[in-house]
């Protein structure tokens, strides 16, 4: 007796539903991004110039984010980084000021690396005699998953790298923040 085309359809669409179940599941299966990626930021040393009075400075920063995928089978599409450049009060210690701001997707063939570099970023500034303006002090990278999740956080700081899930929910560019990274005003110079 011959199955009838109705029920061969069937058996054939329950067939492939399995085998998409099964592609989804090895899909979950992947090396996760913060042990197949390697995360590199370069600032290329801060080059200062001196310039304009006395002792002023001049410090030009431009940030290049290397990312390298060490798998050989696993290709990371869909993520996104937010890379932040942070600079530190010349008049005030303890206020920093987000300088920069770079977002961008991450398209990551198995064994490639991928670069992004942000916007150079220059600060004159004076650490003597009347003090002001800013001065390079670090930087925060973080990497997000197609579901919008926090994968991977790195930092110049141990205190940033730690706070970075919830800062980068707040952290606006050209804002000041306190040692405790809430809101302040710009300090007077």
């Amino acid at each position: 007796m011959k199955t009838p085309a109705l029920i061969r359809h069937a058996l054939t669409g329950l067939a492939f539903a399995c085998a998409v179940t099964s592609t989804a599941l090895a899909e979950e299966a992947k090396i996760p991004f913060a042990k197949g990626v390697k995360p590199e930021v370069q600032i290329a040393r801060p080059s200062r110039v001196k310039g304009g009075d006395f002792d002023d400075k001049t410090v030009v920063v431009t940030p290049k984010i290397k990312l390298t995928n060490t798998t050989t089978q696993q290709a990371y599409m869909g993520y996104k980084a937010v890379y932040y450049l942070i600079f530190e009060s010349a008049a005030q210690r303890g206020i920093y000021k987000v300088v920069q701001k770079h977002d961008f997707d991450i398209t990551l063939p198995p064994r490639q690396v991928m670069e992004s570099e942000g916007a150079a970023v220059t600060s004159q500034y004076d650490t003597t005699g009347a003090a002001f303006g800013y001065k390079y002090d670090g930087w925060v990278l973080q990497v997000t998953d197609p579901k919008g999740e926090i994968i991977l956080t790195k930092s110049t700081s141990p205190t940033l790298e730690k706070k970075a899930a919830e800062l980068t929910k707040i952290l606006q560019v050209e804002q000041c923040y306190d040692r405790q990274w809430k809101p302040c005003p710009e300090p007077r110079f």
